[in-house]
């Protein structure tokens, strides 16, 4: 239902028609000129926003009238609705009015023309004593404000039709001194601003309106829930008491209505109702609690606003509760090593916690979900690499993990029963052969296995022999190396340098990613 006070936006118009009303007085420009059509304009649009908010109150009377044979309730039901109709009236006879000042200035439309005209005809047409535009306007107000206060004797309405003597802001202002009404709103005004004074006591009409369909629906118990059913509730401080402790709860008295089915919200969104087992209609609550924001104890007080709509009346109060930090576990609390671009696998968990399913976000890794609830492989794209932890779309936490670079590989020259060959030792001649390896750091192959899967795809391996150059295998790509494969084979004394030259990593999606090689992977073996 509409109210009977002024809204902020409704307040702040008129206090800018004010303003350049006694702006105009100072001096007339474009600019002051088409502030006024763009308060006409706004004041346009709040008459039709008021008139469907008054018309819908009247709406509101009639249907209590309807069931309800109470003279009281009759008798505001016949007064609103003749509040309504010489509302309508008043602003059909405005807007009669309206036309005959753009008539007057030669335009039936508001354009650049008509803002930026200066003449007097509009102000004229509504000062001449013999003109019935500015007399007939000036009763109408008056004639407007009398039948009110017949219909609505509760209600106080002060005069539309104020001389400047009558106006706060103008009072004792001897510039404004001795003026009337008609001659304080129309002289030496340009025709936009007379057309945005009279818009402004259209609203100024709708606003009286308001506040008398208020009282009258008042009067007819527009509102008003009539209560049949009553039971007695305790709202307990805690539902679970250790024994020996207090229980301490709050006992009161509820009502509802049989005729009258509420709705209920929580921050504005609608809840299934029930009906409990004392037969009251009740709305469910249940939502899963959102996290963060908690201070040193693991603890965060959070809000959200009930509602509870009966007929056309809310009832809104603000609920507190308390959301305690879940105990997010992963890999038994040890925080793991990530490595970047790898398959890290992890699982978390919260204890005690049964239908923990959580998903993950994070514009630094990518997520690839497991076979359970809480697993996860992470592939991290950075360094830093926060992930965040929610839960049915509520954050639980936010954890900042730093992924490592993959190590590399180290490269190793074995015997044939696949032992490390000692450079200084050397290898035997009758051994015929040897592998050539590359071999994962111990702590990166145990973290990620599916990732420390490294590979020797091309080495070239130069033999000296007695000081000069000796045979060579270019691009060798086999890790097992017959010394036959040399020309002429290999001899006792000779110095064998493997020089890797392509290594590559087969990660867990089996994707094979280059290795870097330097110098220092260059291995030498002498053939004893």
């Amino acid at each position: 239902m509409a109210g009977g006070k002024e809204t902020p936006r409704q307040k702040l118009i008129g206090m800018m028609y004010l303003v350049l009303t006694a702006l105009l007085a100072l001096q007339v420009s474009s600019a002051i000129l088409e502030k006024f059509a763009i308060i006409h304009a706004t004041l346009d649009g709040l008459i039709v926003e008021n008139t469907q908010k008054n018309q819908i109150t009247l709406d509101h009377i009639i249907e209590e009238a309807g069931k309800n044979q109470n003279p009281k309730v009759l008798r505001a039901k016949e007064n609103a609705t003749k509040v309504r109709e010489i509302t309508k009236n008043a602003i059909t006879s405005i807007d009669q009015l309206k036309a005959e000042m753009l008539k007057v200035s030669g335009t039936d439309k508001i354009d650049d023309k008509f803002i930026n005209d200066h003449g007097s005809k509009v102000a004229y047409m509504m000062l001449d004593n013999r003109s019935p535009h500015g007399v007939g306007f000036e009763k109408l107000l008056n004639d407007y404000v009398k039948q009110m206060t017949e219909l609505c004797p509760g209600v106080k309405f002060e005069k539309l039709a104020k001389a400047p003597e009558e106006i706060e802001m103008f009072k004792g202002n001897e510039h404004h001194a001795n003026k009337d009404f008609r001659t304080f709103m129309f002289e030496n005004t340009p025709p936009i601003a007379a057309l945005a004074s009279v818009t402004q006591i259209q609203t100024e009409i709708l606003e009286y309106e308001s506040r008398a369909l208020t009282k009258l629906s008042e009067d007819a118990n527009v509102g008003t829930i009539r209560f049949d059913k009553f039971v007695p509730m305790v709202l307990p401080k805690s539902s679970t008491v250790l024994a020996g402790t207090k229980y301490e709860g709050k006992m009161f008295l509820t009502g509802a209505s049989s005729s009258a089915v509420p709705e209920f919200f929580r921050d504005g969104q609608k809840l299934t109702n029930f009906v409990d087992e004392s037969g009251v209609t009740m709305g469910k609550v249940e939502f899963v609690a959102a996290g963060g924001g908690y201070d040193a104890t693991g603890k965060a007080e959070k809000k959200f606003t009930a509602e509870i709509k009966m007929s056309d009346t809310t009832f809104r109060i603000p609920i507190a509760y308390t959301v305690v930090k879940p105990a997010l576990r992963y890999l038994a609390g040890k925080e793991p090593t990530l490595y970047k671009d790898c398959g890290n696998n992890l699982t978390f968990e919260i204890p005690g916690y049964a239908d923990f399913s959580p998903t993950y976000s994070s514009s630094a890794a990518e997520f690839v979900k497991g076979d359970k609830p809480g697993k996860v492989t992470i592939i991290p794209k950075q360094r830093g690499c926060p992930i965040s932890v929610s839960n049915a779309g509520q954050l639980i936490e936010e954890i900042k993990f730093v992924a490592k670079e993959p190590p590399p590989p180290s490269i190793v020259v074995k015997d044939a029963s696949n032992k490390e060959i000692d450079p200084k030792a050397g290898l035997s001649f009758t051994a015929g052969r040897f592998k050539v390896e590359a071999e994962s750091e111990e702590n990166f192959k145990n973290e990620v296995p599916n990732d420390a899967n490294y590979r020797i795809k091309s080495m070239n391996i130069f033999v000296t022999r007695s000081g000069a150059p000796g045979p060579q295998l270019l691009n060798y790509s086999s890790s097992t190396v017959e010394f036959t494969k040399f020309a002429g084979g290999l001899k006792k004394g000779d110095l064998v340098t493997i020089e890797p030259k392509e290594v590559v990593r087969r990660n867990f999606r089996g994707q094979e990613i280059a290795q870097k090689v330097s110098s220092r992977d260059t291995k030498t073996i002498v053939i004893k």
